[in-house]
């Protein structure tokens, strides 16, 4: 009998103690996690991390630092209020594998003298980017840029494919992605992880200058009927859903096409063209010539509000702007912030 009350008091003890812990952890966590922010960055976004990564994939080869803040952005470098332009797209815009002060925001930076904000997550398509923008962005403390730059496109090209899980912040696992990016010990615990465990390799893949190599073109010939009605029912929408947010705010929107590795794919008079050595992308390239042409024809319906960029078709690519179908160089990248550095010049006019 002495025995059974010894052991009925220790887990007495034990039960108090462990309530104590939780009681504890539980306190730290609502003081001190972000348990009660209203901004819910998507869920590939890095927050309040740096870190480093090993790349290979253009010349030279190199280690890459990228930081990102504890909102999720990048590239800021003063006071959130003295921000002007928020970049929002998606891997093509977040730039994963250039290293700090050489991304486009950083090049457009330096020529124009504009306060800019990177928010490129990676797999965003349009609906990412209305998401984006309504429970992230528009919800970040002191946060209002005045100019929206959308870099959109090229994710919605890949018809036939499931969308992004990272459209929806909520449907990848949604408890613990709360956790994850409410919790002050479930972030501490990532950053510790991350800053010990070294450089990372990259998981893009790399075009080789044989790749390259005096291409031959073709006109890719598919039936485009999906693609206009995907381009009708959802694509143009989501634009028209975006504009409508951001006019709510009295925010300008900029809205750019996205173009592709000149030896993989190319327009000529509107018209796509792909290298034989790639014939999978044929549908791809005939999807991104038409949203880019939906992209412009719904910003010029509300031109009052929505500017658009036609970086596919009015900058000259070279095949060392790109190291792979799509995403740039660090050479690339300085051409793309030099375009819209003169694209944007009526933010800061006379700079």
């Amino acid at each position: 009998m002495a025995l059974l009350n010894k052991f009925s008091a220790f887990l007495v003890l034990a039960a108090i103690n462990v309530v104590l812990v939780l009681g504890l952890v539980t306190g730290i966590e609502l003081a001190f996690g972000d348990w009660f922010a209203p901004y819910m960055p998507p869920a590939v976004v890095v927050v309040n991390r740096s870190y480093t990564y090993h790349q290979e994939l253009y010349e030279p080869p190199g280690d890459v630092l990228y930081i990102r803040d504890k909102y999720g952005l990048r590239g800021v470098h003063e006071p959130l209020a003295q921000v002007e332009l928020v970049t929002v797209g998606g891997s093509t815009t977040d730039q994963r594998y250039i290293t700090e002060r050489e991304t486009w925001q950083d090049a457009l930076r330096s020529l124009s003298g504009i306060r800019v904000a990177n928010a490129g997550a990676d797999g965003m398509t349009s609906l990412g980017h209305v998401v984006a923008v309504t429970e992230w962005l528009h919800e970040i403390p002191d946060f209002r840029p005045k100019y929206h730059l959308h870099y959109i496109g090229v994710n919605d090209a890949s018809l036939g494919k499931e969308s992004a899980v990272y459209d929806r912040p909520g449907a990848q696992a949604p408890l613990l992605r709360t956790i994850r990016r409410r919790s002050l010990i479930a972030k501490a615990a990532e950053k510790l992880w991350f800053q010990a465990s070294g450089p990372r390799e990259v998981s893009h893949g790399r075009i080789t200058e044989a790749d390259d190599a005096q291409p031959k073109m073709r006109k890719p010939a598919i039936d485009a009927g999906d693609i206009e009605k995907f381009i009708e029912t959802t694509y143009k929408p989501n634009l028209r859903r975006l504009i409508a947010l951001h006019r709510q705010r009295s925010e300008s929107v900029v809205f750019v096409s996205q173009p592709a590795h000149p030896a993989i794919v190319r327009w000529t008079a509107g018209e796509p063209l792909v290298s034989a050595k790639y014939p999978d992308l044929d549908r791809w390239a005939v999807a991104l010539g038409l949203i880019n042409r939906a992209t412009e024809a719904v910003c010029r319906e509300t031109a009052d509000i929505c500017r658009f960029s036609d970086l596919a078709t009015r900058v000259r690519f070279e095949l060392r702007d790109f190291y792979d179908l799509v995403h740039a160089t660090p050479a690339g990248a300085r051409k793309i912030g030099g375009f819209l550095a003169e694209e944007l010049a009526f933010i800061r006019p006379g700079t």
